[in-house]
């Protein structure tokens, strides 16, 4: 098993390949499961987890074995950022292997939205729709919801989620898939600041990731949940490099551990 450490600004991300065990303490972790190109991210804490998306149905099992190997038989909630399959194709197979609590999901119009409530309603899971700067507060974990403030109709990337704030005391933006509109707004608005820890936005394609979206967050570093085939694009790669923004990989580097 190979561990590689690296360590920018006092912080300490611990990249771990596929079967690597992390094992928690009282502090909480951010995984960020390798799904190749999809978006499945565990936060971790003591007595309390969390899971941003599910990953596409196709890396189910690789999360059902990645949450058992890290001891996590159970989730509190489930968050589903929009409505595209790389994002939430993988409940269906987590709901009927692990316990999950509560499931939040978007409440803007779709037909995805229609079928997975009703199969969450018929399941018994407990399902609400996502509301603007929803709080949560467990532990170390301080985190917000950040609603679309217009419905998109033509870009679900735009309708998607962004979720930020502190875990650990480290600064996170989880950025799903939105795309330079979104980030325009986002930015306009003012709501989120500097942080230290990016999900870059839409796996590194070039839809995103705009100058004025970095230069607002000024990241130390991005974390880019990718294939290496579909993304990410050079052109971003380069202008990540040209900031000086440390960059990590899920197709380089594997499940990346954040503790």
């Amino acid at each position: 098993m190979k561990v590689f450490k690296k360590v920018i600004c006092c912080i300490v991300i611990i990249l771990l390949m596929c079967t690597s065990k992390v094992y928690a303490k009282e502090s909480s972790e951010v995984h960020f499961i390798n799904t190749r190109q999809s978006d499945c991210i565990l936060i971790k804490s003591k007595d309390f987890n969390i899971l941003i998306d599910t990953g596409a149905e196709e890396s189910a099992d690789k999360v059902l074995d990645y949450l058992s190997s890290n001891d996590v038989d159970r989730i509190n909630y489930i968050f589903i950022t929009h409505y595209h399959n790389d994002h939430y194709g993988g409940l269906e197979k987590i709901l009927k292997y692990k316990k999950v609590d509560k499931v939040f999901i978007p409440s803007h119009p779709d037909v995805m939205r229609d079928i997975i409530y009703r199969y969450l309603y018929v399941s018994g899971v407990d399902v609400s729709f996502i509301k603007d700067e929803f709080k949560i507060k467990k532990n170390d974990i301080k985190l917000i919801t950040i609603k679309a403030k217009d419905y998109d109709q033509e870009i679900e990337n735009n309708n998607a989620i962004v979720i930020a704030g502190k875990i650990n005391g480290r600064r996170y933006i989880f950025a799903s898939d939105i795309e330079k509109e979104r980030e325009k707004e986002i930015v306009k608005e003012g709501i989120i600041g500097k942080c230290d820890i990016l999900k870059l936005p839409h796996h590194g394609l070039n839809t995103s990731s705009s100058n004025l979206f970095l230069r607002r967050v000024r990241p130390l570093t991005v974390i880019i949940t990718c294939n290496g085939e579909e993304s990410p694009d050079e052109e971003i790669i380069e202008k990540l490099k040209k900031m000086r923004i440390n960059i990590i990989r899920t197709d380089v580097d594997g499940d990346i551990v954040i503790k």
